[in-house]
């Protein structure tokens, strides 16, 4: 049982991961990755989370990893930017202040 839902785990996240990919990644209309970013990582986190409650790991460690979820969701939304010069997205490191000028192109961010 264990192994079936690390294999079902696995493919999640590589599903997640080239969702990712394909939607920001690829392409330059900043735009339309600002407006699907938070949707996306909201859904990525949320799947993760009830794939954490399906595991029914020990209480304790169930809802410390649940709380944890939601600011990491809502500091990764709010560090990562999207360039509208080059269609890149830029993030502070540490979740500090969202950054200001693009990591690829140098120019500022909205």
């Amino acid at each position: 049982m264990q192994q079936e839902l690390l294999i079902i785990l696995v493919v999640i996240w590589l599903g997640l991961s080239v969702g990712s990919m394909l939607l920001f990644q690829r392409g330059k209309d900043a735009a339309r990755k600002r407006k699907l970013w938070p949707k996306y990582t909201i859904f990525s986190n949320t799947v993760l989370a009830v794939f954490i409650v399906y595991m029914q790991p020990p209480l304790p460690m169930m809802i410390g990893l649940l709380v944890f979820m939601v600011p990491l969701t809502l500091l990764t939304i709010r560090s990562t930017k999207f360039c509208d010069a080059c269609g890149n997205a830029s993030r502070s490191p540490f979740f500090m202040k969202p950054p200001v000028s693009c990591s690829h192109c140098k120019k500022p961010l909205q």
